[in-house]
């Protein structure tokens, strides 16, 4: 084999093992680091300001049944830890892969929803019904016709067990509850997007509108 083309070769090898290194560097930056924040402004910096041993837990269906709220809570493992501090008082938690938003913070039940997908902008999750109904615009009235009477035609038990589609703006905090009357203004950019979203046929369904969110915020 000629210099020329050992050194083109090495020179190719470089450059693909730089994009690995890059991408690999971007993966890991991408995560949250693992712990506990107790503000946003530590969730916007990755920088969790306490580390105390709790425990993650996915909630049952039996319990969110009985006693409502999210599908994640943390539980103290550590004696020192508070309950309460961690139900009301943290901002979020990071298990080293996933993000978990305390939707109490947003008056969407008590405990942590799972971020789904995140852009430079926006967080994606799903939470319970709004414990502030006014505060997502919302009248009690509206449950009977919104996101296809699902809410309505449950029981208060298996209502507990609703989960709704949200955006929070890393701006400003804003937490937005997402339905048919608002998704077209958030995907409007999109207007490929708004095209698929019309032929769908029930476009207030909670899994559609999650569907649609998501590839909004993948394409942002």
């Amino acid at each position: 084999m000629t210099p020329f083309k050992t050194n083109r070769m090495k020179k190719i090898a470089l450059f693909i093992f730089l994009i690995i290194i890059n991408y690999t560097l971007k993966a890991q930056t991408e995560k949250y680091p693992k712990g506990i924040y107790m503000r946003f402004q530590e969730v916007i910096d990755k920088n969790p300001s306490e580390n105390d041993t709790v425990e993650l837990e996915k909630r049952t269906k039996g319990k969110i049944k009985m006693n409502g709220g999210n599908d994640y809570q943390l539980n103290p493992v550590d004696k020192n830890v508070k309950r309460k501090v961690l139900k009301k008082q943290v901002y979020a938690y990071s298990d080293g892969n996933d993000l978990f938003l305390n939707s109490f913070k947003h008056e969407l039940q008590f405990w942590y929803s799972k971020v789904e997908g995140e852009n430079e902008n926006y967080f994606v999750f799903n939470a319970g019904i709004p414990m502030n109904m006014k505060r997502y615009g919302m009248e009690s009235s509206d449950i009977s016709y919104m996101f296809g009477g699902i809410i309505s035609g449950f029981s208060a038990a298996k209502r507990a067990l609703i989960r709704l589609p949200y955006l929070m703006d890393k701006n400003t905090q804003e937490v937005i509850l997402v339905s048919e009357k608002n998704i077209r203004d958030l995907i409007g950019e999109s207007s490929d997007l708004v095209m698929e979203y019309e032929k769908e046929t029930e476009k207030d369904n909670v899994e559609t509108l999650t569907k649609y969110l998501t590839k909004w915020i993948n394409k942002k």
